[in-house]
């Protein structure tokens, strides 16, 4: 078991300073040592972000380094592995200037700068990758051994122009002649290491690295970065009782909600999940279960994506099955949302199987934490309605709902479409889907369960929210009527499943607690095409 008082290894992303400081490490040089047993290599990894990609980067740095008193008490200290000495040259890309391909390029050379002079070597001036050439070389004469190239979020000069597709292309353009450096100075260097988040193709990016090795989807590193939950009970046992503490729940139940919240995400065809290490230490930290790793900023480039992909009106709640190519990798000029949401972290593996010899990838949102935020960004974006205001809306229908006051829910609903503009959805592109869409959105951040389509013996409901005291099932019909829909739930009985749910009551006088049923509701509602909003409905109590 592990002192209870080392420090949260938050914010931090330099190994030294981690071990330094008697920051938790959780030992992943089991890991590293296997990335290192082969003795040469070039390798790549995409992993979300704050996903612990940059003390990785670091730790690599130590190793090659040979602080080999920074790694005592961990796996790697006493393994196999032969220390030794090598110059290091790191480059952080996410540092480097990026707004324009010819800032990069100065960038880029300063930062080739830095390395020499870290290593007191003199370069003439001349462009980023010549410049990137003749450091390898000289450092190689300097000490008679290879170097070592480790280069940290590859891609974010790309990531940061994804809206601007010419942009991204100049930035990538600069980046496959920097990163073609390396495989012309192959000779020169032991061991080359790239991070980032997205998987671009190589034809585009790496083409000069034919020998690199992509381990975002290997079984053997699944787990090198998050936490498995065999160290989150081991290396946090006492921040993990002052959770239970702090909100006056068992260990085991703590337990639980920290999974559900944190855990979920699975990269590769073994069952092995990791959880969230920003949000778990943010945990330990607040001991609070909110959105943690979401709230610290959505990509703007995923937000991008999503408005030009809004037409498909996608919930991301229903699992989403992707053939391996389609994850493996992709190019700048056509960019597939459900591919990079899967890397940065939005989407993850549930489940996999073989058709026909091929490998079938299932995806799903990994874990609460997700679910809810994606859901929160959704409906301000689907409905160009401000983040702070539709927040206040959506009080305003939960209060209704806990009230049972249905005139006051639709009143409040048809004022929230009302204020949708009207040139968002193009008239083609309005259908059945949308007005379901943006209703289960709605519904969805009230924090009440929601369900849609639930299956029945006889069929499937649209929509339904089930409250503390409540059971309310939603058919929607657009262009027809409220009374079609009702009639529809009550022809289909989608209501029986759900007449005997109990809730307990208040204890009475003689200390004995009652038990009731949850009231049913069945509602009918119609939407409008040309209105573009709700035009009646029909309450009636099962």
């Amino acid at each position: 078991m592990f002192s209870e008082q080392k420090k949260l290894p938050l914010s931090i992303q330099s190994f030294e300073q981690l071990i330094t400081e008697g920051a938790v490490y959780v030992d992943k040089t089991r890991h590293i040592y296997e990335l290192l047993k082969p003795g040469f290599g070039a390798y790549f990894l995409s992993r979300p972000r704050r996903f612990g990609k940059s003390l990785l980067v670091s730790t690599l740095e130590a190793i090659f380094k040979n602080k080999r008193e920074l790694f005592k008490g961990f796996w790697i200290y006493d393994s196999e592995y032969v220390w030794e000495e090598f110059p290091v040259i790191k480059f952080d890309m996410s540092t480097v200037d990026k707004d324009t391909a010819e800032e990069m390029s100065y960038s880029l050379k300063q930062a080739v700068k830095e390395n020499a002079d870290s290593y007191k070597i003199e370069l003439e001036d001349g462009s980023a990758g010549t410049m990137f050439k003749n450091l390898i070389r000289k450092l190689y004469e300097k000490y008679n051994r290879q170097a070592v190239v480790l280069i940290d979020e590859y891609d974010a000069a790309i990531l940061k122009h994804v809206s601007n597709p010419d942009m991204a292309g100049e930035n990538r353009d600069v980046l496959h002649d920097f990163y073609a450096i390396m495989k012309a100075e192959g000779a020169n260097l032991r061991f080359v290491f790239l991070t980032g988040v997205s998987k671009f193709a190589k034809t585009s990016i790496f083409s000069g690295l034919n020998n690199l090795i992509n381990i975002s989807m290997d079984e053997k590193y699944s787990t090198m970065l998050g936490y498995t939950q065999e160290e989150l009970e081991n290396y946090f046992p006492g921040y993990i009782e002052a959770v239970a503490k702090k909100q006056s729940m068992t260990r085991e139940n703590t337990l639980e909600r920290i999974k559900f919240w944190y855990n979920g995400y699975r990269f590769s065809e073994a069952k092995l999940k990791v959880y969230n290490p920003y949000s778990t230490l943010s945990l330990f930290e607040h001991h609070k279960f909110i959105n943690h790793w979401f709230s610290t900023g959505t990509p703007t480039f995923l937000l991008d994506l999503i408005k030009r992909d809004k037409s498909e009106a996608y919930t991301f709640e229903d699992e989403i099955d992707v053939a391996f190519s389609v994850l493996d990798t992709y190019d700048v000029e056509s960019l597939p949302l459900i591919p990079i949401m899967f890397d940065a972290g939005y989407l993850t593996i549930s489940n996999y199987m073989q058709m026909n010899g091929h490998p079938i990838y299932t995806l799903a949102l990994p874990n609460e934490e997700v679910r809810t935020s994606v859901i929160d960004y959704l409906l301000p974006l689907y409905s160009e309605r401000d983040y702070s205001q539709a927040n206040i809306e959506i009080v305003k229908i939960s209060k209704a709902i806990l009230a049972n006051d249905l005139d006051k829910f639709f009143s409040l609903l048809k004022s929230y479409f009302a204020s949708i503009p009207y040139d968002l959805i193009p008239k083609k592109e309005l259908n059945e889907k949308y007005f379901q869409l943006i209703f289960y959105l709605l519904m969805r951040v009230t924090s009440f369960r929601v369900n849609t389509e639930d299956r029945t013996n006889l069929g499937r409901i649209d929509l339904l929210l089930e409250s503390d005291t409540n059971v309310y099932l939603f058919e929607l019909k657009v262009n027809s009527s409220a009374k079609a829909a009702l009639e529809q739930i009550k022809e289909k009985k989608y209501y029986e499943k759900y007449l005997n749910i109990q809730v307990a009551a208040a204890n009475d006088k003689a200390g004995t607690q009652k038990v009731h049923l949850k009231e049913v509701l069945i509602i009918g509602v119609n939407f409008s095409l040309e209105e573009r909003n709700v035009t009646d409905w029909v309450v009636e109590k099962v």
